[in-house]
């Protein structure tokens, strides 16, 4: 009997960052006992008694050390993918994940370092909020959204949108209305035109702008596409060819 006992003040005293796959957030952002979904379930309104098969196998393989599986559970725990949302333990398997060298695991880790410490330290406004020293690596982090898709912040003038990243778009398009918004002068710009999705084929202006934000990183003169309003905002491959980008179960990463 007390051997029994033993055990299971042992067991309630393991911290849930070491203790595998039990947590998820409760209302104070403590992780409790985990909820389990399949992958078509994206609200987890019909819970499983048990991980599904995909997570049950990335959990075996990350407590094994498979350093693609420790951040593809990361990715679940940080998205809420077929287990409850919990940062506690997406934190401790992207570090875990980290240490064993990926790339993207690292720059995940060293994101949300960045913002702690820039949160834990004084007050600051506008300029002064900077956090990238001069010379110093310019990344960004983006977990898939629901919709399988990758979305970042995209600033031009100090007014900052969501823009989708797009491999299949040639440039950086933004509508009319937004590149108004923006301040965007189009005087002298290029007429041309596009095929949206549609086939349909719409006016478009071409402008450079003299410096643009994916997040934290800046680039300097940029070519935008104007195109119609209401059109999206699609992040091209001539601004992601002059990042260095990897992505992998669910995670992106985006540097400079």
């Amino acid at each position: 009997m007390s051997k029994i006992l033993l055990c299971i003040v042992f067991v309630a005293f393991v911290p849930a960052s070491i203790a595998g796959n039990q947590a998820i957030s409760d209302a104070d952002g403590e992780c409790v006992m985990d909820a389990y979904s399949a992958p078509d379930d994206y609200s987890g309104s019909y819970p499983l008694i048990r991980p599904h098969a995909d997570l049950a196998k990335t959990i075996k393989a990350a407590r094994t050390g498979d350093i693609k599986e420790q951040r593809n559970l990361a990715v679940s725990y940080a998205t809420g993918y077929l287990v409850s949302k919990c940062m506690e333990k997406a934190d401790y398997w992207y570090r875990l994940a980290a240490k064993g060298g990926d790339e993207v695991s690292k720059s995940w880790v060293a994101r949300r370092d960045m913002f702690y410490k820039l949160s834990a330290g004084p007050e600051c406004m506008e300029s002064a909020c900077n956090i990238f020293d001069d010379g110093m690596p310019q990344f960004l982090s983006i977990t898939v959204d629901q919709h399988m898709k990758y979305v970042a912040p995209l600033t031009i003038n100090g007014v900052t949108v969501t823009g989708l990243i797009d491999t299949g778009a040639y440039s950086l398009l933004i509508d009319s209305d937004t590149a108004k918004r923006m301040g965007i002068s189009l005087e002298g710009a290029k007429q041309g035109k596009a095929t949206v999705a549609s086939g349909t084929s719409v006016a478009t202006l071409t402008t450079t702008v003299s410096a643009i934000k994916v997040g934290g990183i800046t680039l300097n003169n940029v070519e935008i596409v104007v195109g119609q309003p209401g059109s999206h905002i699609l992040i091209g491959m001539k601004v992601l060819n002059r990042l260095k980008m990897t992505a992998a179960g669910g995670q992106m990463a985006l540097s400079k």
